[in-house]
């Protein structure tokens, strides 16, 4: 009898994952659906990157007025052609 009884549970354990599974196949099949019904996916993308790149990025600063070109000297290289040489005492 015991025999059966752990048959049943693992017939049980089985149709239950079974279950599962064929419920995730359906909910895929109707994403999927949903999806292929949507035809203005790629139209509202593009609009929204115009938009994207049209807007100034909001972690620059925006520059009002004359640039100051004494910024650039510390982003630029040493002037001399050897490089920056330093060294650890």
């Amino acid at each position: 009898m015991e025999l059966e009884d752990g048959d049943a549970r693992g017939k049980h354990r089985i149709l239950a994952e079974l279950g599962r599974v064929e419920e995730e196949v359906r909910f895929l099949e109707k994403e999927l659906e949903e999806l292929g019904q949507t035809d203005t996916v790629p139209t509202v993308c593009e609009e929204l990157l115009c938009l994207i790149e049209k807007a100034p990025d909001p972690l620059l600063p925006l520059t009002n007025g004359p640039l100051n070109l004494g910024w650039d000297r510390w982003f630029q290289g040493p002037d001399g052609g050897d490089g920056c040489r330093c060294f650890m005492l």
